[in-house]
């Protein structure tokens, strides 16, 4: 089968490789639609832990094909997404459902071959059904799923005032999820005048573009600061002035992936005094589920997300597209439509 390589960090091709062969409790799919998310570009790049050589590819979606003799939920024809997590049910984490923190924690698409292939062998535990969805739409469960979490996190009460920095597929994602749990009003930022108006059409109630002016319009819009606020962008510096907007006995929400290395300056007092809370979150658990039922009520609006499709020969133009951060939203890949 077709298939895009990392063979080691900055090294990638589509190439030939051998066909996926199923174990009795796998399913094979043929895969239909696979995002690109910024973990694959820190894969690519040699900065997130990951296994080489590699199929990357972790936020997809396809047809069953076959299944393993033990297979028992699922069949031929069957429309499905992956949720990429591979945990041991062991550890202490795993017990007490904590499984994001596995001690033996892998994923298809970082440390097994994943979804930028014509086919993909998934453990039927990684499986979950997507009737009534497009491929599309399936691809974007597992962003979904790490959105649902962090909204978990950080929680939404009813009525809140909710400021997202960035208007990329996970700040949107961010917004609608944040819209449904009841927010009062969602205020958007970012760098590009086309992502905010997509901001203004998924629902945003204001969406301002970032710049020196910034800081006199939010105070204008909301004097005591916002209950809740969200980095979506993974920019230190939007980070280290989310405290500036946070309301007293706010919460923060830190989902953008900043550089490991990074620091922002935090104090201690202000935490104390403020009564502020802040929350970090990594990946979905056990949200993959509850993305499908929102997608396939209309609650979150999946495929406005989608920017670009490629066909699998075109990775390279794909993977350039999000190196050189050309303004694109989420980019689809389709290996095998």
């Amino acid at each position: 089968m077709k298939a895009v390589l990392f063979d080691s960090p900055g090294k990638v091709r589509v190439t030939e490789v051998p066909d996926p062969v199923i174990g009795p409790e796998d399913v094979l799919i043929a895969v239909k639609a696979a995002g690109i998310c910024g973990t694959d570009i820190h894969i690519y790049e040699g900065d997130f832990i990951a296994d080489y050589p590699l199929i990357p590819g972790h936020e997809f979606a396809g047809q069953v094909i076959d299944v393993g003799e033990a297979v028992q939920n699922f069949k031929p024809g069957d429309r499905v997404a992956v949720d990429p997590g591979v945990f041991c049910r062991r550890c202490s984490f795993c017990r007490e459902n904590r499984e994001n923190f596995c001690a033996n924690f892998r994923a298809y698409g970082v440390h097994f071959n994943g979804g930028f292939a014509e086919m993909a062998a998934i453990k039927e535990e990684n499986v979950c059904r997507i009737d009534g969805l497009s491929y599309l739409e399936g691809a974007m469960v597992e962003p979904i799923g790490c959105g649902i979490h962090g909204i978990r996190q950080v929680g939404i009460d009813l009525g809140d005032h909710v400021l997202i920095f960035g208007c990329g597929p996970i700040g949107l994602i961010l917004m609608q999820l944040c819209k449904n749990s009841g927010a009062a009003t969602l205020t958007l930022v970012d760098l590009v005048e086309e992502k905010l108006d997509l901001a203004k059409k998924l629902g945003a109630t204001n969406a301002l573009l970032a710049g020196y002016d910034l800081p006199a319009k939010l105070r204008e819009l909301h004097p005591e600061g916002f209950q809740v606020v969200i980095d979506a962008t993974g920019s230190p510096s939007v980070v280290q002035d989310m405290f500036n907007y946070v309301r007293d006995r706010g919460r923060l929400l830190f989902f953008g992936v900043c550089p490991s290395e990074a620091k922002v300056e935090i104090s201690p007092y202000d935490v104390y005094k403020r009564e502020l809370k802040i929350y970090g979150t990594f990946a979905l658990l056990h949200t993959a589920s509850a993305a499908i039922e929102m997608i396939r009520e209309k609650k979150i609006n999946a495929e406005a997300l989608v920017s670009h499709r490629f066909p699998l020969e075109d990775f390279m133009t794909a993977l350039n597209m999000m190196l050189e951060k050309a303004g694109s939203m989420k980019i689809i890949i389709e290996p095998a439509v």
